[in-house]
């Protein structure tokens, strides 16, 4: 689901790079739903599978360093690639200028989720000029969510399925009053709030996971929801729970792996480079300016690059995962009053069989 979701975001990404950004959404404006969709079900997958680890971890401390050691070296490396080699590569300006440009010392902030998308003089050509990271502008929410997530670990109410169910049912009334009386223009994406809450359902969808039906006919309910609610935009608010729904139930369908899958987890490289890939096969001029020569061109260069940033530099990170858990035990040793956030053991094993063909 991953992958594809990533696949997806990169062939949306197309229409952008080759187009521009005013033409793209003239032309992508009937078919809102489905790319509002795309950022919704990936919030949602994230809420899901980061519940998971959640509840593997022994407090605060392995979890949210877990989540550090999963999201910074990556983003450090794309971020240090792309201002120190790709930039002086496609940079309109003399290297000397570039180098001392303050947009090119602001753009290493992208590390610590201070997002800029502009380095001197690059791409300043293209149909989409001067952005070399847009993609990136999730990542703040995405930080928000895991933020959120060990708040609601801290107060314990991640820990009590109904007493989320019930944080749960407050904030969706909250987002839907909210919606209906800041009314605004429609964004062809879901707006900032309702990804975080997407991500939230997600959490929901998993600590609910042995009760909640499991069947087609309650995954094509959910996906009509969506898309009624995403339609026009009023009913946005009311998408993120069905939209989880669907993800859960596609994600946990269990195909056959293949090695692609198996070998290791290359969304997070594609979501990445996905999108400056795409802005420097643009930069070569209009003759590869087409939205499909860009997929063609794009996808497997960055499905490579991913490729390589997983075992070169994901997968060595998460091999410090030992280290953070050597920190946790060392503080908590120190500490008297410990596990006040965690579930007991005997709700954490609640409903641990995914695979079972009669819930999630």
């Amino acid at each position: 689901m991953r992958i594809a979701l990533a696949a997806a975001i990169i062939c949306l990404h197309s229409m952008n790079v080759t187009f521009g950004l005013g033409r793209t959404l003239e032309i992508l404006s009937s078919l809102r739903i489905a790319i509002a969709m795309i950022l919704a079900l990936f919030f949602a997958l994230s809420g899901f599978l980061v519940t998971a680890s959640l509840l593997r971890c022994k407090s605060l401390i392995s979890f949210l360093g877990l989540r550090v050691l999963r999201i910074a070296p990556a983003l450090a490396v794309e971020t240090t690639l792309s201002a120190v080699i790709i930039g002086p590569i496609f940079t309109a300006i003399p290297l000397a200028q570039y180098f001392a440009d303050p947009k090119f010392f602001a753009y290493f902030l992208n590390i610590v989720g201070d997002i800029h998308y502009e380095l001197p003089g690059v791409f300043h050509h293209n149909p989409v000029p001067d952005l070399v990271n847009t993609q990136l502008w999730t990542v703040p929410y995405e930080l928000w969510c895991y933020v959120i997530l060990a708040l609601l670990a801290a107060t314990a109410i991640c820990f009590n399925r109904v007493l989320y169910l019930v944080f749960m049912v407050i904030a969706q009334i909250g987002l839907a009053c909210y919606d209906i009386f800041r009314w605004d223009e429609v964004d062809i994406q879901l707006r900032p709030h309702l990804l975080v809450f997407c991500f939230l359902s997600g959490v929901g969808f998993y600590l609910w996971r042995d009760k909640v039906p499991f069947n087609r006919t309650a995954c094509l309910f959910a996906l009509v929801l969506c898309a009624a609610g995403m339609a026009t935009g009023r009913g946005d608010a009311f998408a993120p729970v069905p939209a989880a729904y669907v993800v859960c139930y596609l994600g946990l369908m269990n195909p056959r792996r293949g090695w692609i899958v198996s070998s290791g987890d290359y969304s997070y490289g594609m979501y990445l480079y996905g999108f400056v890939i795409q802005q420097c096969v643009a930069a070569f001029g209009p003759s590869v300016q087409h939205w499909y020569l860009n997929i063609l061109i794009s996808l497997p260069i960055a499905f490579c690059v991913a490729f390589a940033s997983w075992h070169l530099v994901e997968k060595n990170a998460l091999r410090l995962r030992s280290h953070v858990e050597s920190i946790e035990a060392a503080v908590l040793s120190r500490i008297s009053i410990v596990g006040f956030w965690r579930r007991p053991p005997e709700q954490v094993e609640l409903g641990a069989t995914l695979g079972s063909s009669a819930s999630i």
